[in-house]
């Protein structure tokens, strides 16, 4: 199954987050929480509300394909009701990695993604 979202808005902070982390949330993200925030939202065909996402799923960003390492245990239910997730990026999840993140470590050849408005984000779950 794969779901599909377009990136609407990117807050003016959203992109120099250390740590390779982008923070992606719905069209009703809180005020406080644009400045840092990529806003998404899904296509009418693929609804977050039966969101599905586990690690070797796999997440496509500016052409290029993340295979999940992590899937935190509230990915799913904040992706379904705030279209909320935290993408890490090149970073081994730790002892105490975030319920709301997913992790990716970059192939060969594979960098940080290039976040536009009005560009697709596709998950996949295989």
């Amino acid at each position: 199954m794969k779901w599909t979202a377009t990136i609407k808005k990117i807050g003016p902070a959203a992109l120099t987050t250390e740590g390779n982390m982008i923070i992606l949330f719905g069209e009703n993200v809180a005020t406080e929480l644009f400045d840092v925030s990529v806003i998404q939202k899904f296509s009418t065909a693929t609804p977050s509300e039966d969101f599905v996402f586990q690690k070797g799923d796999k997440i496509t960003i500016d052409n290029q394909t993340y295979v999940a390492d992590y899937v935190g245990t509230m990915v799913e239910n904040n992706m379904r009701t705030l279209e909320q997730v935290t993408l890490c990026f090149d970073k081994k999840s730790d002892d105490n990695p975030l319920a709301n993140a997913i992790h990716f470590t970059f192939a060969n050849n594979q960098s940080m993604p290039k976040f536009k408005v009005n560009e697709s984000i596709e998950y996949e779950h295989i």
